[in-house]
């Protein structure tokens, strides 16, 4: 469990970091907003958490 919250902080922090340097202002519906690109980080380390927690538990 503590690794998922890890990877979900750490592709929140990634995606917030994306959206500060390098994010749209206006165009982009993904990069508009720090929030959004942190919302979608942390999902895309949740996504990364599961398998790695499989093939924890399995051992």
């Amino acid at each position: 469990m503590k690794l998922t919250l890890i990877l979900t902080f750490i592709g929140a922090t990634i995606g917030f970091a994306y959206a500060s340097m390098f994010g749209c202002d206006t165009a982009c519906s993904i990069t508009s907003s720090s929030l959004n690109t942190s919302v979608y980080g942390a999902f895309a380390g949740l996504i990364l958490a599961f398998p790695i927690n499989k093939k924890i538990k399995k051992s």
